[in-house]
């Protein structure tokens, strides 16, 4: 390959990261590679300002140990993105410096230890790597493809913080002048999922590790439309704004950080080092290379009443999850995951928190970490959501046996009947480990239970040494109609599933919350049930708008489902089931009316409800149901059940001229003309 030599120019007087303030960076391509290069034909070697060797971390990486050349740790990370390793935190563990670990068998064969360049830059032998290994501060680390590369990119991003940017730097403004394009994308190495060993140059190496962005994840990301994944930072010294340009161009070719402030001061870094470069890059990020965001049809509208689940992504929401700053949530890195979670501990002050994909696992989890011994009993309510629709998987999958216990109407179970069912210990019976609550309680038509009777029953649990868990399927809800905060909703009791995509009106997922002991086995139990995600901020970022965009406004949902019901009720024919206290009605029908008819001829206006009983549906309301939508409704059921449904005559009572009258009324009495023996009897 000719060697060629492209300068990027730079603003006057800035200096580029690292180097000595020249007023060029020569990015050299296809020039031989000595040693320090780490053996990469082909690569490439950044040189600041013409100075030989190119910029050194100096002392400036917090606590390393010696210093290592940017260049080197970018063509480092060009040799891992072929091997389908992402991360930037990978260029600081080279094949080079790794030793194989001789004897290992099964599962843990393939294991090395891996040696960070910048705290040992020559490399370590196998002795000292041996010794070393272990500790989070000596850069030595025992590597696995199945173990994942959480250690390795913890260390990085809080011991080479500065060093990670620089790097992150040289790789923008390599992308900047060549196009993402020209990174490496393919080659020999671990297959999907870090798994397998490589087989091409250099021998074996191990398999792709998990990258947080590997190129295949790039390319979705300019599918998306290249959009802002840069992390807030104001008050970063030394880092101008990007411009809009920059931001478009830095999530064309970004590569993940992680989470920490190591990650994103590395984003910010790449984002400020666009921006001072003086690069031509367009506002949206034309001087990169992109695809153009996909076509979405427009969608009819319809007024779906059937659930609060039924809700589409607001544009906001889109926006989000287009621009989420994503990793790998199985290695512990996406760091908007991290945030969520980290924001439900504060909205619902507890410890800690883990992202499920459903409510339904959320309460499975739950309740096989509470009942981790098989055959453990819970309580729950004969009505509650977790013994009638969740299939039976505590029973089935997680080996815990339910003790139903009647509701009443209003959604509580009476303490006295938990009291009477906690079992005695006696070898005969399960062990009773846990009661579960459920708030609003859905089949008793979204009624609330009330703060006090929470706080008893978290009382009754202590004093009885069990668990309380509150399935909070609508705990937002729960707290607009009490007028209290979510925090306070949920204080008496130990975990909380708290749902997302009901009245947040998210598109997926739910949270666990709970002390961090018992969050640390839900993550191992989210595990084992499927639940684990990859780049879930997509998910995430959804989630943290939606308790941003539609929380403060939740209680409409409750004025317009009070309204709605207000309406219904009075249609002849119609009569509401149960009194409405959030955004859930239950709507009987006459006996007379044909109700499949009627939800047919709701459908052909685009109004959609469910069926629960024979003669009965429920509605529910969310953000998308507005006032005009309420109107629409409460028109469309006059219209259709008026036109099928004619009410009966209102019953006349007339006195019987005689008791003898009285006792044989004519049989061709109209039947609503009703005979009593005297006029006394009709004032009764």
């Amino acid at each position: 390959m000719p060697r060629t030599k492209t300068t990027l120019p730079r603003k006057p007087g800035s200096t580029p990261a690292g180097g000595d303030g020249g007023d060029n960076m020569a990015i050299v391509v296809g020039a031989s590679t000595p040693r320090a290069m780490g053996g990469v034909g082909g690569s490439l070697a950044l040189v600041s300002g013409g100075t030989p060797g190119g910029s050194r971390s100096g002392g400036g990486s917090s606590g390393a140990h010696g210093t290592v050349p940017v260049e080197e740790l970018l063509s480092h990370h060009l040799d891992s993105l072929r091997r389908k390793r992402g991360a930037l935190a990978w260029a600081f563990f080279p094949d080079g410096n790794s030793h194989l670990i001789e004897g290992e068998v099964g599962h843990n064969a393939g294991s090395r230890y891996v040696v960070c360049a910048a705290c040992h830059p020559g490399g370590l032998p196998l002795t000292a790597a041996t010794s070393l290994c272990g500790g989070k501060q000596t850069g030595v680390f025992r590597y696995h493809w199945r173990t994942g590369q959480r250690s390795i990119t913890d260390h990085v991003n809080k011991k080479h913080e500065e060093l990670l940017g620089q790097l992150a730097t040289a790789k923008a403004e390599y992308v900047a002048v060549h196009g993402e394009d020209t990174l490496p994308s393919s080659g020999a190495g671990g297959g999907e999922d870090g798994g397998g060993e490589g087989s091409g140059a250099g021998g074996g190496t191990p398999g792709g590790g998990g990258g947080m962005a590997t190129p295949g994840a790039q390319k979705r990301m300019r599918a998306a439309g290249g959009v802002s994944v840069i992390p807030s930072l104001p008050g970063l010294p030394g880092h101008p704004a990007p411009t809009p340009g920059a931001v478009a161009a830095y999530n064309l070719m970004s590569s993940g950080f992680g989470g920490g402030a190591g990650g994103a001061a590395a984003a910010a870094v790449v984002a400020a080092a666009i921006a001072a470069s003086g690069s031509a890059i367009a506002a949206d990020g034309s001087g990169v290379a992109k695809r153009p965001r996909p076509h979405r049809p427009e969608q009819p509208f319809i007024i779906d009443l059937r659930s609060d689940t039924v809700t589409k992504p607001t544009d906001a929401m889109r926006r989000a999850m287009a621009e989420a700053a994503v990793g790998d949530d199985v290695f512990g890195d996406d760091p908007t995951v991290q945030l969520l979670e980290a924001e439900m501990c504060a909205v619902f002050n507890k410890e800690a928190a883990v992202f499920v994909p459903s409510g339904t696992m959320g309460n499975l989890i739950s309740v096989g970490v509470h009942c981790e011994v098989r055959g453990s009993e819970f309580i729950c309510g004969s009505l509650s959501h977790i013994h009638i629709y969740e299939q039976g998987g505590a029973a089935s999958l997680m080996g815990a046996h339910p003790r139903p216990v009647p509701n009443k109407n209003d959604g509580t179970i009476d303490l006295d009947d938990i009291r009477g069912v906690i079992r005695a210990d006696d070898q005969h019976f399960p062990t009773t480990r846990l009661l579960c609550v459920e708030q609003t309680h859905n089949k008793c038509g979204g009624r609330v239970l009330p703060l006090e009777y929470l706080d008893k029953c978290g009382q009754l649990c202590k004093e009885n040494g069990i668990k309380l868990h509150l399935d909070g399927a609508r705990i937002w809800n729960a707290a607009a109609a009490l007028g209290v905060s979510p925090a306070r909703c949920v204080a008496a009791a130990d975990t909380v599933s708290v749902c997302l995509s009901k009245g947040l009106g998210a598109p997926v997922g739910s949270v666990i919350l709970g002390d961090a002991e018992f969050i640390r086995r839900a993550r191992r139990l989210r595990k084992a049930c499927g639940g684990t995600m990859r780049q879930a901020g997509v998910l995430a970022a959804a989630a943290l708008m939606a308790l941003k965009e539609i929380h403060p406004v939740i209680h409409l949902d409750h004025l317009r489902m009070t309204e709605l019901a207000t309406g219904l009720g009075k249609i002849d024919g119609l009569k509401v089931g149960r009194p409405v206290q959030s955004n859930i009605c239950f709507l009987n029908f006459a006996k007379e009316i044909d109700v499949p008819g009627v939800l047919a001829e709701l459908r052909k206006r685009n109004i959609v409800v469910i069926p629960w009983q024979p003669n009965q549906v429920r509605l529910v309301t969310h953000h998308e149901i507005n006032q005009a939508a309420v109107q629409a409704v409460l028109k469309a059921f006059s219209d259709i059940v008026g036109g099928v449904y004619t009410p009966p005559p209102p019953v006349v009572v007339v006195a019987a001229p005689d008791k003898e009258a009285a006792a044989a009324p004519p049989t061709n009495a109209p039947t609503n003309v009703a005979v009593a023996a005297d006029k006394d009897a009709i004032a009764a």
